[in-house]
């Protein structure tokens, strides 16, 4: 059981909404598996051919959709507590401190530690060249810079849409001192009309270009505070969130996308089965973690599958299954260890103030 602690996270308020790492756990997981299939078809075009799992590999997209959708979720609930319920409240100063003290440490120490890999070790990249990239990926610039994800570890571009969005939180969240009415109209025509209100282009990716993902999160965060003690579960929503399930995972369009992902916040509590699936230790567990394997996956499957480059068997679909494995298990006990010894450290409120080394790191 104390092992076990030692995998899961820790949150400030000491409050966990379990479901909700369950759904991290579809997104990381779907993302992976994006990454994968990149990856195998690319060094096996047959397979790219041949098989229509290959055909899935934009499930990812959706996955980080769903996680800013979360993002959307879970910050919203504060200022929703406070404006709406005057429950406690969101000292802007607290709110900035502790993302940057939670979520800058496992960044700066994964994008420095893949530096001095490409650099110094494999020395795949010279320093002069691949310099200016970290700066701009440790100030979360590099879309802007560059116009592309951080050439260090590719998958971080996401972050730097959260990032600004975090920044930009407090502000939108002041819709929640509107009255019903106004706040969830406002809300309901920046999520599914923004292509045809937004005027300001980039030609780099920006917060502009998926905005109503992370605002769906909240208007469920309004939605749910106000319904979570009124309705009562139903087999019915069981039906609603497996379909929005998979309906969000198996199409581009954003509009069931975005739908999908506010049933799946709102109504996953109310179910009778899909939330006891969500809430699965298992599940949890794995998508607690969902921001360390996040930043690792991606870059452990292209150090870790050259290592299996060979076919294990002539058929493409078994070799592809049984590499698959190997690389999840390998990332999985990697993003473990990172997770122990990095990250969960600094989900403790004041972490920086611990001097016993053991209730930093193993309690």
């Amino acid at each position: 059981m104390h092992s076990l602690k030692l995998l899961q996270r820790v949150t400030s308020g000491g409050k966990k909404i379990l479901y909700i790492d369950g759904l991290r756990f579809f997104c990381v997981i779907t993302v992976f598996i994006e990454h994968f299939i990149d990856y195998y078809c690319d060094k096996n075009p047959f397979f790219a051919k041949k098989y229509t799992i290959a055909q899935y590999e934009y499930i990812g997209s959706t996955g980080i959709y769903l996680f800013f959708s979360i993002s959307g979720f879970i910050i919203g609930l504060p200022f929703i507590r406070q404006y709406l319920y005057k429950e406690g409240n969101v000292d802007i100063k607290s709110y900035f401190i502790r993302r940057l003290t939670r979520l800058e440490p496992p960044y700066i120490i994964l994008l420095v530690s893949i530096f001095i890999l490409q650099v110094f070790i494999l020395q795949t990249k010279s320093f002069e060249a691949l310099f200016p990239h970290l700066l701009a990926s440790l100030f979360y610039v590099h879309n802007i810079i560059y116009n592309e994800g951080s050439v260090i570890n590719p998958v971080l571009w996401t972050l730097e849409i959260e990032i600004q969005f975090y920044i930009l939180a407090p502000v939108f969240a002041l819709l929640f001192r509107a009255n019903k009415i106004m706040r969830r109209s406002i809300l309901f025509l920046l999520i599914f009309f923004w292509n045809d209100i937004n005027f300001i282009h980039f030609e780099f990716k920006t917060i502009l270009g998926y905005l109503p993902f992370f605002l769906i999160g909240f208007l469920a965060a309004d939605i749910y505070m106000e319904y979570k003690d009124k309705i009562k579960n139903s087999l019915f929503f069981d039906f609603l969130c497996i379909i929005a399930l998979i309906t969000a995972f198996l199409t581009s369009n954003p509009i069931l996308i975005l739908s999908g992902n506010f049933i799946l916040l709102v109504l996953s509590s109310k179910s009778f089965y899909f939330i006891r699936l969500l809430e699965k230790k298992f599940l949890y567990i794995i998508g607690g973690m969902c921001y360390t394997i996040y930043m690792l996956h991606q870059k452990l499957i292209y150090y870790i599958s050259p290592l299996f480059s060979k076919m294990l068997f002539n058929n493409y679909l078994i070799d592809f299954l049984i590499k698959f494995t190997i690389a999840l298990s390998v990332v999985l006990i990697i993003s473990v260890l990172f997770f122990i010894f990095v990250e969960r450290p600094t989900m403790k409120k004041d972490w920086w103030k611990y001097k016993s080394f053991k209730k930093l790191f193993f309690e």
